[in-house]
């Protein structure tokens, strides 16, 4: 009940936002009947959307949670989009009004009055392209979501790579949020396509189910996959937020070692590789830095002996303290990408260069890589699909 209300109060305070910059930043387009109509009705749909969902949630209808979820999810998205355009286009029309106030007589009103409106059916174009492009995002980016998971082999150079483990290969699930948007099915469909890449050994980095009562079918589906090198798991911040101990109850009686702030040596071609699992502080807006030092030196306290070591860390940030050990490769996830992407990268990359995003990092001769996850809290993205990255370890003398 309490995600209902929080939906439905985002809507009616989305389409109070939405009706008043229309009305009084775009008071052309307020005068259009169509225009006014579809303005209204906007969050009364993003409402009645929000009401099928959670009806079908709560009764387990398949239709009404099929139809409500992606409708509620466009139309929300289309109005934040709006809200942001709005203003732009008024400022379009702004400076169409000013022109038009400014504008000297002409010798000749016949040529002026064409190059007028030119000038205006330009401007108004304009000013449509803001609105335009907040609705396409709006609906693509919903669309993408819903899209089947992106399941590829990378291949990633490391330096310190012994030669035994060329060719070693990783499948990392990272963020599916079962339960929200991603389902068992999903989850199946994911392993089904990752069983003929062959993956070598396969790592969960964190918020794998928020729906925990999915969380035993889900790890008895990934055993069946049997990797020769065995399946390893670490904590996410939404394991705390469902309730950690049940969380950790349920891998205890599962083949799937859950790593909390700690590592195991595994035998691979003859050589040693640690893998260890970095805790996760649970907190969104505070400095965890100190927490994940913390977690990552316990973690790696004795990885010095192991030829190799891996580290899963659901916050990227765990990075640092692993590249201070040096450890050869870290995976994580939790940033979901951003869910917004261009040409492979976060879209938010520029704007925040010193975060781990999405991708492959380095520093010096250690490696991150983040994945942008299977699933997500909130079911928009553009340009960063749902992946499961199977990693390929091969010697790179770069640095």
């Amino acid at each position: 009940m309490w995600l209902l209300t929080i939906v439905i109060t985002m809507a009616a305070i989305l389409g109070v936002l939405e009706i008043l910059l229309l009305r009084f930043l775009n008071k052309k387009w307020w005068q259009i009947l169509w225009i006014r109509l579809i303005a209204i009705a906007l969050p009364l749909a993003a409402g009645l959307a929000v009401l099928l969902w959670f009806w079908g949630r709560r009764y387990n209808i398949t239709i009404l949670n099929e139809i409500g979820l992606p409708m509620a999810a466009a139309i929300l998205v289309s109005m934040v989009g709006l809200v942001v355009a709005f203003p732009l286009s008024g400022l379009v029309h702004a400076l169409d009004h000013v022109i038009e106030r400014r504008r000297k007589k002409p010798k000749s009103a016949v040529n002026t009055e064409k190059i007028n409106l030119n000038r205006r059916a330009a401007l108004a174009g304009t000013a449509a392209i803001f609105p335009f492009l907040a609705l396409a995002a709006g609906g693509g980016g919903t669309a993408e979501s819903f899209n089947g998971t992106r399941v590829f082999k990378m291949k990633m150079g490391l330096p310190q790579l012994p030669p035994e483990l060329e060719g070693l290969t990783i499948l990392q699930l990272s963020d599916s949020h079962l339960g929200i948007y991603r389902f068992l099915d999903d989850w199946e469909a994911v392993l089904t396509e990752a069983a003929t890449y062959k993956p070598d050994l396969v790592l969960l980095t964190g918020d794998i189910a928020d729906d925990l009562s999915l969380l035993p079918d889900t790890l008895k589906m990934t055993e069946a996959l049997k990797p020769p090198y065995g399946i390893f798991a670490s904590l996410g911040n939404h394991e705390y937020y469902r309730g950690v101990d049940r969380v950790k109850r349920i891998f205890g009686q599962s083949q799937i070692p859950l790593l909390i702030s700690e590592g195991v040596n595994i035998s691979v071609n003859g050589k040693s590789v640690f893998v260890a699992g970095a805790d996760d502080p649970r907190y969104m807006n505070e400095d965890t830095s100190v927490f994940l030092n913390d977690t990552v030196n316990k973690a790696v306290s004795n990885a010095n002996n192991a030829d190799f070591a891996i580290l899963m860390s659901h916050r990227p940030e765990g990075f640092n303290s692993a590249h201070k050990h040096k450890i050869p490769l870290t995976l994580a996830g939790h940033t979901h990408g951003g869910q917004v992407g261009l040409g492979g990268r976060s879209l938010f990359s520029n704007i925040m260069p010193d975060r781990y995003l999405w991708g492959e990092y380095q520093l010096d001769e250690s490696r991150l890589y983040v994945s942008s996850g299977i699933g997500h809290w909130f079911p928009f993205r553009l340009g960063c699909p749902p992946e499961a990255p199977i990693i390929e370890l091969i010697k790179s003398d770069q640095i």
